[in-house]
C-alpha cells in the first residue's frame, strides 16, 4: 500500500460522514495525521474511532470563527503545517465571494 501522504498533516471540516470520513479514511491510509471535525461530538468520536490510528478529532462548528481559531490552535499544537484542507463544508446563501459573511 502507498504511503504518499506519510508526515503530512490533513484537515478535514466535516470529516464524521460521507464525503468527508471517506475521504480522512483515504488519507489515514496513505499515512497522514488526520484532524477532522464535527459539530455532534458523538459522531466525531464514532468517525475518528472508523478511521482510526494518528486521527485527531476536534469538535467545532465551521459556521462560527471562534470554532476555526480553536481548530487552528489545536492543530497547530500537533503538526508544524497543514499540508491539505479538505473544507467539506457549504453555505446556503448564494453570494459572491467578498460579500460573504460569518452570519451568512
Amino acid at each position: 500500500m502507498s504511503k504518499s501522504f506519510e508526515g503530512k498533516s490533513v484537515v478535514i471540516a466535516s470529516g464524521n460522514n460521507g464525503i468527508g470520513l471517506t475521504t480522512a479514511k483515504k488519507f489515514a491510509s496513505e499515512g497522514a495525521k488526520v484532524f477532522i471535525t464535527a459539530r455532534r461530538d458523538d459522531e466525531l468520536k464514532k468517525a475518528a474511532s472508523e478511521i482510526g490510528h494518528n486521527t485527531i478529532a476536534i469538535p467545532a462548528d465551521v459556521s462560527k470563527l471562534s470554532d476555526i481559531k480553536h481548530l487552528f490552535e489545536t492543530v497547530r499544537k500537533s503538526s508544524d503545517q497543514i499540508d491539505v484542507l479538505f473544507v467539506n463544508a457549504g453555505l446556503s446563501d448564494l453570494l459572491r465571494l467578498g460579500e460573504i459573511t460569518e452570519e451568512s
